[in-house]
């Protein structure tokens, strides 16, 4: 297994690079970085060290280096200022991605793309027009982060510990996500949330970005973020066949096509081997379409500046 990670200098990348390689859930993690080569370098130095007792290797790289990767995992984002809106990033961030989907067609087109980079939604959308295969199971946006601190709300909410609280969200990796309250459960059983429960969790939502942004540390939550991109790592590698909520390029699925946005899906071998359409609550479908309507012109504006259309 061969796992590539572009962007690893950076905060997300090199955690994850971190929490692949502890897992021995790549035989090469090979680290591509930006113009930061020093602080690259120090990554691969201090990775090789602690996982010396292992036969893993792990090396610094250019993108020549994609070629057989298995598992590709962008994490590169150009990143300015304070944000109020992931969104805010698509004209840069589109940009990187378009050269690095190119990159990948060119050189490594089997692999499986886990993009990492904001905002997710429309830059897997970009990843998979810009492939010339154009297999929408192999491109993955990774928003797992909704459903942990879904996890974690509703557990406060509820007065208890979050290790036994399970539940999903879907939509837009943004403001627009839309909690399950439907699959909300405790200790495996299911949870009947009242509408001031469901109103606590989800009024916490909008301040999630707002919180990270008003440290203005320079960094992410690129320890979640690893925990998750380990998550799916194993699931392909491994072909568990597991459910994780990811954004996927939707054909149908939903009643929705010519877009990508989180959903619950089967990860195995070769990427989404299925995406899973469960029967939501009524305010949910809404929530659901309301996303939907913030997500379009994004993938529309997706398709515009790569002018590429849909197939």
């Amino acid at each position: 297994m061969k796992i590539t990670i572009i962007g690893a200098a950076g905060c997300v990348g090199s955690c994850a690079a971190f929490n692949i390689a502890i897992h021995g859930l790549a035989d090469e993690i090979v680290m591509i970085g930006g113009h930061r080569q020093n602080v690259l370098k120090q990554h691969t130095m201090d990775l090789s060290t602690a996982v010396a007792a292992q036969d893993i290797l792990v090396r610094a790289g250019s993108y020549e280096d994609i070629l057989g990767s298995n598992i590709i995992i962008i994490a590169a984002s150009r990143h300015e200022g304070v944000l109020s809106s992931r969104m805010e990033l698509l004209p840069n961030n589109l940009a990187l991605i378009r050269d690095i989907g190119d990159k990948i067609g060119q050189l490594c087109p089997e692999a499986v793309v886990i993009t990492a980079t904001n905002p997710v939604d429309p830059l897997n959308y970009a990843m998979y027009l810009l492939n010339p295969k154009r297999d929408r199971s192999k491109f993955i946006g990774y928003s797992t982060n909704d459903s942990f601190r879904f996890r974690m709300m509703a557990a406060s909410a509820l007065g208890i510990k979050t290790s036994r609280v399970s539940g999903t969200a879907i939509g837009e990796h943004g403001s627009s996500q839309v909690l399950l309250f439907s699959t909300l459960r405790v200790d495996g059983k299911p949870v009947s949330a009242s509408d001031e429960l469901k109103q606590k969790v989800r009024q916490q939502v909008p301040s999630i970005l707002r919180s990270y942004e008003e440290l203005k540390s320079g960094r992410t939550s690129g320890w979640t973020s690893a925990v998750g991109l380990a998550d799916m790592c194993r699931a392909i590698g491994l072909n568990t066949g597991e459910m994780i909520p990811c954004s996927a390029v939707l054909d149908g699925e939903y009643g929705y096509r010519g877009l990508s946005m989180t959903v619950p899906a089967i990860l195995g071998r070769g990427g989404v081997q299925q995406i899973l359409e469960w029967t939501l609550y009524p305010d949910e479908y809404q929530g659901l379409e309301d996303s939907v309507k913030t997500l379009r012109p994004a993938m529309r504006s997706v398709e515009e500046n790569l002018g590429i259309g849909r197939t």
